[in-house]
């Protein structure tokens, strides 16, 4: 099954091939005027253009199965204040002026309502600016052979350790090349990459089935802005050791006691829960409801009150937020508004202090900017997956920052006498990102160590009362990176987002029963 759909990638490749030459052989940046001068003689008050070239592998075992390459063109415009939008995977010129007259016409459509104002802010020009994300290894000279030996010598060192059990592996790779022109006079192009994997060394049995995802016995190499380097230095056939004795240990799993318990977080788990909570709750587009029917709301839905002066909890949680983060899943040197990002707090000792915005939403909070004399500037969430989609905000990477002691997980546990630990999660939320259940691996703590794994448990929690009772935040040298999803829009967009985080200790938290209806 595997080696027939690695034949059937042969022809895709062929032709990924021929349309690699192709585009190399394209002058973008003139194409990009093109558009630019279309859309300024049918109207425009502004246009920008996004060219993408998106390749990406899939590999499932030892087999590719899958390999693509695509192309894109997106033309955005502004007229009297309304938007329009239009994109196609075609490279011509004819094709770039039929867009921007298109973008123009539906924004002159869509202007048929109340009159608005769109304040862009400034933004220095860019003139044949070129970056290149920092890789050791491009994945994609990497021969699918050398990668396929990779996997085979991983699987040998686990079938010599766990009595032939053959284990489950998957890597997915991607590369994007993306040229970007505003009528401003900005032109640049940068190449960004994607790289993650994960490898299942557990056992394939009824136990093993009722932990959740993220189950004790696979290693995560979640997605990163890395190479084929990510891979090589993982370290996973030294940790091998480690994940079979966690894969032994989940073959016994205790049933879950509901309760309210205090509980230690791991630095994933709580990448999850900040990601999921303050992560979502802080998109400024999310805040004033233009995501109501697609990505949904937020809880912090009243910014301009709340800013400054909303405690979110605790004054040991802080927040941050970068595009610059070495590896970072979101970093760029500039995003899809041409916007040069920069780092900022997002919440800073308890207190919620700004929101991620792109250059149209920062003039909707600029009365708190004006009050507090920060500069009314983007942050530069700007982005999307292709340029095949329209702009518009998504996560940057996020950081919950360390305390000053270096307080670890173990000594979260040892001062724990009785409790729960966990080791993993995903979260689901309501509309708000307020209410959520956690679909997690736990660990009971007994008398300060950690103790058999809980079969069928989960954490319920209400973000602003979770965070509130959170009573110890690691330190820095416990900080762990974890790339993460996130889909908006309409249609559905995800991009991809690195997030830091800590283990923390949290009191009085609600251990439920996910096989249970209220």
């Amino acid at each position: 099954m595997a080696a027939g759909a690695a034949v059937a990638c042969l022809p895709r490749r062929a032709a990924a091939l021929r349309s690699r030459a192709r585009a190399d052989e394209t002058d973008l940046a003139a194409l990009a005027a093109r558009a630019i001068d279309a859309a300024r003689s049918a109207g425009a008050a502004y246009a920008d253009v996004r060219l993408t070239q998106t390749r990406e592998q899939r590999f499932l075992g030892y087999s590719l199965v899958e390999e693509t390459d695509r192309t894109g063109a997106g033309v955005r415009v502004l007229v009297n204040g309304y938007w329009g939008f239009l994109s196609s995977a075609v490279w011509t010129a004819d094709e770039m002026a039929r867009l921007a007259r298109g973008a123009v016409a539906q924004a002159k459509a869509n202007g048929q309502g109340a009159t608005r104002v769109v304040a862009l802010g400034t933004v220095p020009v860019v003139a044949n600016g070129e970056w290149t994300m920092p890789v050791k290894y491009d994945p994609f000279d990497i021969s699918t052979e050398e990668k396929a030996d990779f996997i085979h010598d991983v699987s040998d060192e686990v079938v010599a350790q766990m009595n032939g059990r053959f284990p489950d592996a998957q890597m997915e790779f991607r590369r994007q090349r993306k040229v970007f022109a505003s009528s401003a006079g900005s032109v640049w192009t940068q190449t960004t990459y994607l790289t993650g994997a994960e490898f299942n060394v557990g056992y394939p049995n009824d136990f093993a089935r009722r932990l959740p995802p993220g189950q004790a016995g696979i290693d995560f190499l979640t997605p990163a802005g890395r190479g084929w380097e990510y891979i090589l230095d993982s370290g996973l056939v030294e940790r091998l050791p480690a994940l079979f004795d966690e894969a032994e240990q989940s073959r016994y799993l205790v049933p879950v006691e509901v309760d309210r318990y205090d509980t230690v977080f791991s630095a994933r788990a709580m990448a999850a829960l900040i990601d999921n909570t303050l992560g979502a709750a802080t998109e400024l587009d999310r805040a004033m409801g233009y995501e109501a029917n697609a990505g949904g709301t937020s809880y912090l839905d009243a910014p301009l009150e709340m800013l400054g002066t909303y405690n979110v909890g605790t004054p040991k949680i802080s927040v941050t937020a970068n595009r610059s983060l070495a590896g970072g899943a979101a970093t760029v040197q500039w995003d899809d508004e041409g916007v040069a990002p920069g780092d900022f707090t997002i919440v800073k000792d308890g207190v919620l202090v700004d929101f991620q915005t792109t250059r149209e939403q920062t003039a909707w909070i600029s009365g708190y900017y004006d009050k507090t004399g920060k500069p009314l500037a983007s942050h530069g969430c700007a982005g999307a997956e292709s340029a095949l989609r329209v702009t518009m905000q998504h996560a940057p990477n996020l950081q919950l920052m360390p305390s000053a002691s270096e307080t670890s997980f173990a000594q979260m546990v040892a001062e724990t006498k009785k409790g729960v630990a966990v080791m993993s999660m995903s979260a689901s939320m309501d509309q708000q990102q307020l209410n959520g259940v956690g679909y997690a691996v736990l660990r009971k703590i007994v008398n300060g160590a950690l103790g058999p794994y809980i079969m069928n448990g989960g954490v319920q929690f209400r973000a602003p009362e979770l965070f509130k009772n959170l009573v110890a935040v690691g330190g820095a040298s416990e900080s762990r990176w974890f790339g993460m999803a996130r889909g908006k829009g309409q249609p559905l967009q995800s991009t991809t987002h690195s997030v830091g985080a800590v283990p923390a200790r949290i009191a009085n938290v609600d251990i439920i029963d996910i096989t249970h209806r209220a």
